[in-house]
């Protein structure tokens, strides 16, 4: 591990730690505020809406301005949101916290970046992975300290605590991590001075196409990733947006095993992403994709059926198991695929993917629950399995 990575990744594991509190307590408490199935979806997803629509302009604002002014910026702007959660005593007040958490959501991107501007093409998909693991080790504190604060405080000990762990992170950020250039004289291409550019298959691409665009034209590759990315994003918000209300409908569970729970999966994965690298190096991106969606599926689809708290630990290691692999996988294809002076982009693209299956798995989520307990884990792990067939076509790959 290179030492400036370090500084970084415990600025993004203080702030998922933030964000990663509000997850056992939120959907309960709308529940409990009168709202139906559907709208708390809607509430969950609208975090996911704005970070869509804003993660491509902020990995492009991070390739002009740099990396860290971006995420100084995120962090205050997702400690404010805590802020606000905080203070709620109605969906509404729900709604506004998770619309701003959503445009200050780009942090994980533009540190993606900045790992990928420092670290060479072979350690990358090695350097990613470690990031994936202090996002995840971020989202294993989290929960359960979420579940236990919302036991203790209700929303506003909650929220408090959240916005200090968030406002550490971007004090930290200020403090400790090295500023980076936007871009170097050595690393600026023609693509970035010319008002067209030639792709792979020599077709011109205007200058006038928005840049995502002009990327995903550039490197056609990104395409199927960001398509999977999207589908597996999909089916774990179907299980984030419903599984606190399932685990209380089923079992008669409450925020604090609902913590627990999420934890043992985010937990897992970081251990997984610890391995990533080891495993990256013996298999393809896609025997590792194949391999994660397996096990998700079958994680998922079991889960509505568990009669025993035990099976339901079993099952969300399994999960947390795929889950751990399919995000360096898929990150680190993407970051070799893709060129050295739109990292910020493709890892705002990737952003944006997880956005727009967040968006549509909850609100989707919450209405088949209503209908049929079981049935959106049921519909997320027949799609997952879809993507296993779908990443298992074309010529055969190998290790990173």
């Amino acid at each position: 591990m290179h030492r400036r990575e370090l500084p970084l990744l415990f600025a993004i594991f203080l702030d998922l730690v933030g964000f990663g509190i509000t997850f056992p307590d939120v959907q309960l408490r709308a529940q409990e505020y009168g709202v139906p199935g559907w709208q708390i979806g809607a509430i969950l997803s609208s975090y996911y809406l704005v970070q869509m629509l804003v993660s491509p302009l902020w990995g492009q604002c991070s390739d002009r301005v740099g990396r860290k002014p971006v995420l100084l910026l995120c962090g205050v702007i997702s400690a404010a949101s805590m802020v606000c959660y905080a203070l709620a005593q109605n969906s509404l007040w729900l709604l506004a916290a998770r619309l701003l958490a959503g445009v200050g959501a780009a942090n994980v991107a533009a540190a993606q970046a900045y790992i990928a501007d420092t670290i060479e093409p072979e350690e990358r998909p090695a350097a990613l992975a470690r990031m994936s693991a202090a996002v995840s080790a971020g989202l294993v504190s989290g929960p359960v300290l979420g579940g236990i604060l919302a036991g203790a405080g209700g929303n506003f000990l909650l929220g408090i605590v959240a916005a200090i762990a968030s406002a550490i992170g971007a004090v930290w950020i200020l403090i400790a991590v090295p500023s980076r250039p936007p871009t170097t004289p050595e690393t600026t291409t023609p693509e970035t001075t010319t008002p067209e550019t030639t792709t792979p298959e020599n077709k011109v691409v205007k200058a006038s196409t928005p840049t995502s665009v002009r990327l995903l034209q550039i490197v056609p590759e990104l395409r199927s990733l960001l398509l999977v990315a999207t589908i597996g994003w999909f089916a774990l918000a179907c299980l984030e947006g419903t599984f606190g209300r399932l685990i209380q409908r089923t079992l008669e569970l409450g925020r604090l095993e609902f913590g627990f729970l999420l934890s043992v999966e985010a937990g897992v994965s970081v251990v997984q992403g610890i391995f990533f690298p080891l495993l990256a190096r013996h298999h393809s991106y896609r025997t590792l994709l194949r391999t994660s969606y397996i096990f998700q599926a079958i994680g998922l689809c079991l889960m509505p059926f568990a009669s025993h708290f035990v099976w339901l630990v079993l099952l969300s290691i399994l999960f947390g198991i795929g889950l751990g692999i399919a995000g360096p996988a898929i990150n680190g294809e993407a970051s070799t695929q893709s060129p050295a002076t739109r990292q910020g982009e493709v890892f705002g693209l990737l952003q944006a993917t997880r956005a727009f299956g967040f968006l549509f798995g909850p609100i989707l989520g919450g209405a088949l629950f209503d209908w049929h307990i079981a049935s959106p884990y049921l519909i997320a792990g027949g799609m997952l399995l879809g993507i296993v067939f779908f990443v298992g076509r074309g010529k055969p790959d190998t290790p990173h």
